[in-house]
């Protein structure tokens, strides 16, 4: 009897004053960095958002006294999943359960799934803060924002494998080296966000599945990333070929060739073709010109990449192709490069490249 009196007096104050108050509509949420899906939320969404959030930090079992509005809930508690990927703990799921009088609803309890108790938490986190850590290590002295999420972009693909794991906890990829698409893209929002770089968690559809991606700001400018197709394990590729550059610094009209955004938040219009990797490095050519791939070649070489990947303009890609892998005039390409930079690379044998049709991009692989 004594366990239930709690209830029972919260019940009797829930009924006399006719259950729990709607959120303020004037409601005005404390700032906490850059959570981009909150700020899509109306006042009284952020006001559950908080309420939300903050029961989740104290890992709590059951966050009590809520508004009964099981959407205002689902959109709040999805919101935060999506703008905290810090919150490793959380499940991303739970169970919403309301108290009726009647047929009124009184209140609600949102009861969460977490998927690190909160006694292992903090070996967990010691885990991840090593992994930052020497991330951060790596970090260009010298380098600008668009360095800084190339660094990143680079830095989970080297160090992740996509495999089939249980929920998008970034613990997947930090902790395990391993995960899908949501571990990717939260691993990257986690560590652009921790250098105070503004990265948003997508979500929608793309190779016909849900997909989750990225959407960055750079020096103030939004561009699209998707650091999980990135990864030529993704495509069954070697891993030993490095990343695809493909999905890096993208515009909107690029994205949509490949992906759809859901709805869930609205979405700047990314326009700004200079982010895109090829094109901020040097590696698009407007027409198929030779020399600008010798000039790759040549600069893959010197660096001691696996392979050299340029972009080439839409109306010249077919073009292009044909030269280079029906003629063969891949051979003669790899020779000039090899007698510019001493490489001593093993020619006459065949050239292993990879094609992207959607994103006109050639990668020849260097014959070392």
């Amino acid at each position: 009897m004594k366990k239930l009196l709690p209830t029972l007096l919260l019940m009797l104050v829930l009924t006399a004053c006719g259950g729990v108050e709607p959120p303020p509509a004037d409601y005005v949420s404390p700032e906490d960095g850059f959570r981009y899906t909150k700020s899509q939320l109306a006042p009284q969404e952020q006001y559950l958002y908080d309420r939300l959030l903050a029961g989740l930090r104290d890992q709590a079992e059951r966050i009590e006294g809520l508004y009964p509005d099981s959407a205002m809930i689902e959109t709040a508690i999805r919101a935060v999943d999506r703008d905290y990927p810090e919150l490793f703990w959380f499940s991303g799921t739970g169970q919403i359960e309301t108290s009726y009088l009647g047929d009124k609803p009184l209140e609600a309890a949102y009861i969460p799934n977490y998927a690190v108790s909160a006694g292992d938490r903090p070996e967990v986190q010691a885990r991840i803060d090593q992994w930052t850590a020497d991330f951060m290590a790596g970090l260009p002295d010298d380098g600008d924002q668009w360095d800084t999420a190339l660094y990143a972009y680079e830095y989970i693909i080297g160090h992740a494998d996509y495999q089939t794991v249980a929920d998008n906890s970034i613990v997947n990829i930090m902790v395990d080296g391993q995960g899908l698409c949501g571990c990717y893209a939260k691993t990257a929002q986690y560590l652009l966000n921790g250098l105070g770089m503004d990265c948003a968690y997508i979500t929608g559809q793309a190779g016909g599945e849900t997909h989750a991606w990225n959407l960055v700001w750079i020096d103030g400018v939004p561009t699209w990333m998707d650091v999980t197709w990135g990864d030529p394990v993704y495509e069954g590729a070697d891993p030993d070929q490095g990343p695809s550059y493909d999905y890096f610094g993208l515009t909107t009209e690029d994205l949509l060739l490949t992906h759809t955004p859901d709805d869930t938040v609205a979405l700047p219009d990314c326009c700004f073709e200079g982010l895109n990797y090829y094109r901020h490095e040097g590696l698009y050519l407007p027409t198929y010109d030779p020399d600008g791939i010798v000039s790759a070649l040549e600069g893959a070489i010197l660096a001691g990449k696996p392979k050299a990947s340029v972009q080439i303009a839409p109306g010249y890609y077919d073009q292009a192709v044909n030269a280079l892998f029906t003629r063969g005039e891949v051979h003669t390409l790899l020779e000039a490069a090899d007698h510019h930079t001493g490489a001593g690379l093993t020619l006459g044998g065949s050239v292993w490249y990879t094609l992207n049709e959607e994103r006109c991009s050639v990668s020849i692989t260097i014959p070392y």
